[in-house]
């Protein structure tokens, strides 16, 4: 009987092994697993630092260096025309309109001036000496005062009677330092000496005034044939001289 038990005892003891053998692969698979899943994770996980990295450096990355465009400016040709009539001019003849409308009343500001030329059959007649005429206002009585200036000097001042309810955009003084031979031909390069071209006969219209969303007064140049119905505008600033907007009927 001892022996059988001895027996027994081995048997069992061997089953162990084979039992212990058995289940240390299963242990192994096991760590295996987790392994993977661990090792998966930390994967996405750098994957997801390096994709979060590149975003921000692409979002702070300093933008490349571009032409710098000043707002309402618009591109055009490189000045190739001149106004040779310089002797009359806007600024010149400004000076005689002024001291008439101060005499007249002491707060007299500048609304507007304008020249025009009819009958222009090229490009040297623009410019010529002729009427300029001003407008001018008065707060304190609140009314309109028109000075025409001739080409030989003459002046002519006009009470407007009619009272001013709404006070108008005056421009003041020093506002404007661009003269009207240099808008002229700044209208003469964009498209002002082809419409002449095209349309001898046509009339010149030059006038100082200002105009919504622009902060500083301008030059408003036009071109129009009554004829054809053709008409070309172009628009510059009195400081800089910048081109602010053109527009044609074509």
């Amino acid at each position: 009987m001892p022996e059988k038990q001895s027996d027994g005892g081995g048997r069992t003891r061997a089953a162990a092994r084979r039992t212990s053998k058995k289940r240390k692969p299963f242990v192994l698979q096991r760590l295996r697993r987790q392994d993977i899943i661990i090792l998966s994770g930390l994967l996405s996980l750098a994957c997801f630092s390096i994709i979060l990295v590149g975003l921000l450096i692409i979002r702070f990355q300093p933008a490349r260096a571009t032409p710098a465009v000043a707002p309402g400016v618009v591109p055009g040709p490189q000045p190739t025309h001149t106004v040779t009539h310089v002797q009359l001019t806007g600024l010149s003849q400004y000076q005689l309109a002024e001291a008439e409308a101060l005499a007249w009343r002491s707060d007299a500001q500048l609304v507007s001036a304008n020249a025009n030329w009819p009958n222009v059959l090229s490009d040297g007649q623009i410019g010529e000496p002729g009427q300029w005429t001003f407008r001018f206002y008065s707060p304190g009585k609140e009314r309109l005062f028109i000075v025409k200036v001739e080409a030989d000097g003459r002046l002519r001042g006009i009470e407007h009677i009619v009272k001013i309810t709404l006070p108008p955009p005056v421009l003041g003084t020093g506002t404007w330092v661009i003269d009207s031979p240099t808008a002229l031909a700044t209208w003469l390069d964009y498209g002002g000496a082809a419409l002449v071209r095209r349309n001898p006969g046509l009339e010149v219209l030059v006038q100082l005034r200002r105009i919504n969303d622009h902060p500083n007064p301008v030059w408003m140049v036009i071109g129009t044939d009554k004829r054809t119905q053709d008409i070309h505008i172009v628009v510059i600033d009195t400081i800089d001289g910048t081109v602010v907007s053109t527009s044609s009927s074509e």
